[in-house]
């Protein structure tokens, strides 16, 4: 049963970083291709609505995906319930903020993000025809199909966009690749789960999810904006979309390196530790190695991106964006705090304790609105590295949350996490200093690359962590394979 269980987590990790590594990957190419071709305020005027458009599909999903996941003993008539309450709770929702979309331009100062809004909503309601999809596909751990869907919903979209950009649509280009992802993968989804829903209008079985699930909203919605909350400020603070865009592309591309890790994370961890939630001993175990295995690629990962950010981004995608360059070091430099901190929140829902989930939440929230709110006559700069303290030390916050729930010591954490800190560290300054040296910036982002590729290497073949060797072996086997 042990080694099956590793097994399969070993897999379910593989089709997870496949996926989120592809898609990543996709991105990035789009990534290029589009911020060429676009104007930054064309990012500004999309970004603007992200925080508004997340809120209302966390709403229509209300929680209960994640509550279905959560019940071992879920049944059809609960996949049905959560279905149709999420169609309705979507078509509610949608109404409301079309009625809504002029004052959301009102308030960013664009009349035109009127109609960009009416449409870009419409996204949520199509993505409520997959909740109970995603979750059967979720809860019976179906990595390898929900990658393939992932995937070829990526390739999909990012063709729409670029067919859009192309042809001269601007700003609605987004929109449509936006559009195009959401009834890809919603398609795909519906293809690859068996389960279907059936006319039976009994919500019961989602009302009796209730009691864990609304704390999930609101823990979700406190998310989107924690996410969310500096980018739609901007909008208000910052007319005209240009700051906005700014800040908009130097988040996506570090969210491309997140996105990649909390996507694994959030794929696998959580059903697995709720398989061995009664075993204490062992989900100590299994989560230190997740740990480790977090902080062996996030740090020297995201620090590397920001090591070569003055290079690579005028490089990638122009001159325009270069105001970007230090608004991504800050993000990136808190950045390898943000999955780590997705464990202990996997492991808080594992536990069924989503209320202390939704306080420690909450409480992120109020500061960083408060940090938002009162730095932000000083500059988008001064904010982030607000922002970035606060993420960085929210991870002794995360941990006092689960210690008692799972007798986890702070010095396992320091010892999982610390390591890997100093290595990066060391192998981003040593980077940084050897490549100042040179004057070409095409001739300095290889020299970085090479130098930070090779002092990590180097640390690791030297120390030998055991989540290396654990990494070397499992790539031999699937060579084998």
């Amino acid at each position: 049963m042990s080694e099956n269980l590793k097994e399969n987590t070993a897999k379910n990790f593989f089709w997870a970083m496949l996926s989120n590594g592809t898609q990543q990957v996709v991105m990035l190419l789009v990534g290029v291709l589009l911020a060429r071709k676009l104007e930054v305020s064309d990012y500004g005027m999309v970004a603007m609505l992200t925080v508004f458009s997340v809120l209302a599909q966390n709403l229509q999903e209300s929680g209960f995906s994640m509550a279905l996941c959560n019940k071992r003993d879920a049944e059809h008539r609960d996949f049905n319930a959560v279905f149709w309450l999420s169609v309705c709770i979507s078509v509610v929702v949608y109404t409301v903020l079309f009625f809504c979309a002029p004052l959301i331009a009102a308030f960013n100062h664009t009349p035109e993000l009127t109609l960009v809004a009416r449409v870009i909503f419409l996204g949520f309601v199509v993505i409520s025809f997959n909740t109970a999809h995603w979750a059967y596909l979720y809860k019976h751990l179906m990595v390898r199909e929900r990658t393939i869907s992932q995937v070829s919903s990526s390739l999909i979209s990012s063709a729409i966009g670029l067919t859009s950009a192309f042809m001269g649509a601007g700003y609605w280009s987004l929109v449509a690749m936006d559009m195009g992802y959401k009834v890809s993968i919603s398609f795909f989804y519906w293809y690859f789960s068996p389960w279907r829903p059936t006319f039976e209008f009994d919500l019961r079985p989602a009302f009796s999810l209730f009691k864990f699930s609304c704390k999930i909203l609101l823990t979700n919605l406190l998310t989107t904006l924690n996410a969310q909350v500096l980018q739609a400020l901007l909008g208000h603070f910052f007319p005209r979309g240009n700051v906005v865009g700014q800040y908009s592309q130097a988040n996506k591309w570090s969210l491309m390196g997140t996105n990649m890790l909390t996507g694994m994370i959030s794929n696998v961890v959580q059903p697995v530790l709720v398989k061995i939630t009664d075993d204490a001993d062992r989900q100590v175990r299994v989560f230190r190695k997740m740990l480790r295995f977090t902080s062996f690629l996030a740090f020297p990962a995201l620090w590397g991106l920001g090591l070569i950010a003055p290079e690579f981004i005028p490089l990638a995608i122009g001159d325009k964006w270069l105001p970007c360059v230090p608004l991504l070091q800050v993000i990136c430099f808190a950045a390898p705090f943000l999955p780590l901190g997705q464990l202990f929140a996997q492991l808080l829902i594992s536990k069924g304790n989503s209320t202390r989930y939704l306080c420690i939440t909450a409480a992120f929230l109020l500061l960083q609105l408060s940090a938002v709110v009162g730095l932000y006559p000083y500059g988008v700069e001064h904010m982030l590295y607000a922002i970035a303290g606060l993420n960085i030390m929210w991870i002794f916050v995360w941990w006092s949350g689960v210690r008692k729930l799972l007798r986890l010591p702070l010095k396992y954490v320091v010892l999982d996490v610390f390591p890997f800190f100093v290595i990066a560290l060391i192998t981003t300054l040593s980077a940084h200093f050897l490549g100042s040296l040179i004057e070409h910036m095409i001739l300095r982002l290889i020299v970085k690359l090479l130098i930070a590729g090779a002092h990590y290497w180097a640390w690791m073949h030297l120390l030998k962590p055991v989540v290396y060797q654990e990494s070397l072996e499992f790539l031999r086997q699937r060579k084998k394979k």
